[in-house]
């Protein structure tokens, strides 16, 4: 499918106003949409459906009849509603990316884009920020005014401590008493078998989950020569390496850890989309929007 409507990643970065952003990428991805041969593609769930006889005539939305010569029936709270708590990874892996393509600014963008999507189609979409430390920033709630919320929380929000599945995030998980939607913002580096325990306790929660699994071109491409010193952002642990020589089994072992991150969220039923930080964000919107048409 065509792009609709591409934000870059050198956009994202210039731009600090959360609302604006996300208000202006998703109201400008669905006029893209409106103006595709492809509209119904996967904007089923998104706030339309095709008209049925009987329908009432006045929830039908006039402004994309007159773009696609359709007829499509506006959803409200009733139609759909549902909890969508979003998981944003914020340790200090996440703080890497050069300046445009950084995974923690990108992820943060990302959240507020689907938190006012979730909020446009009357979900309740609520915010959980996780490191070595968790805490719901932003409760699941309905209502016109919630995305602010969770914008002004992105907003104070900085990447920092180590990924792992802290004493504190277990009881908020174990919260998560009433079916929803997960998804899950994170690069999945972390010690052990720490990611992969987060979408378990989720499953075991009953919750739907998607997983964006974000990585910088830098760390998909390893485009560096010579002699390096790699440090990791977590422990602070230095290994020095020469880039040529290492290239090829580093990107094994990526290859290797994606393939399996993938694989097990086949085996928890869970979504997995990866996303290079470089890329549109329409493309996340595209896969969440189908995701969540099958719910």
């Amino acid at each position: 499918m065509p792009s609709a409507f591409n934000i870059d990643a050198k956009t994202l970065a210039l731009c600090e106003d959360l609302d604006l952003l996300a208000r202006t990428i998703v109201e400008g991805f669905f006029d893209g949409l409106h103006r595709s041969p492809f509209l119904g593609y996967s904007t089923e769930f998104s706030a339309y459906r095709q008209y049925t006889q009987g329908d009432d005539l006045r929830r039908m939305d006039w402004k994309v009849w007159g773009r696609t010569d359709a007829f499509y029936i506006k959803q409200f709270e009733d139609d759909t509603n549902m909890r969508g708590q979003i998981f944003l990874d914020t340790s200090a892996s996440m703080d890497f990316g050069s300046g445009d393509a950084n995974k923690f600014r990108y992820g943060r963008v990302l959240a507020a884009v689907l938190a006012h999507l979730m909020t446009r189609q009357h979900d309740a979409p609520g915010l959980v920020l996780f490191s070595d430390k968790a805490w719901q920033a932003v409760p699941p709630l309905a209502g016109r005014h919630q995305a602010d919320e969770i914008f002004i929380a992105l907003t104070r929000a900085e990447a920092a401590g180590r990924t792992v599945l802290g004493q504190n995030l277990v009881p908020l998980l174990e919260t998560l008493n009433r079916r929803g939607a997960a998804v899950v913002i994170s690069d999945f580096f972390s010690p052990g078998e720490t990611a992969f325990e987060l979408l378990r306790q989720l499953k075991a929660q009953e919750q739907e989950m998607i997983v964006f699994h974000l990585l910088a071109p830098e760390e998909l491409e390893l485009p560096f020569e010579g002699e390096v010193l790699m440090q990791d952002s977590e422990t602070g642990e230095e290994l020095p390496v020469h880039a040529d020589e290492f290239r090829r089994e580093y990107q094994e072992r990526l290859n290797e850890f994606c393939g399996r991150l993938a694989s097990e969220c086949v085996k928890l039923e869970a979504d997995y989309c990866r996303m290079r930080t470089d890329a549109p964000l329409d493309e996340a919107l595209l896969h969440y929007l189908d995701w969540r048409n099958g719910v």
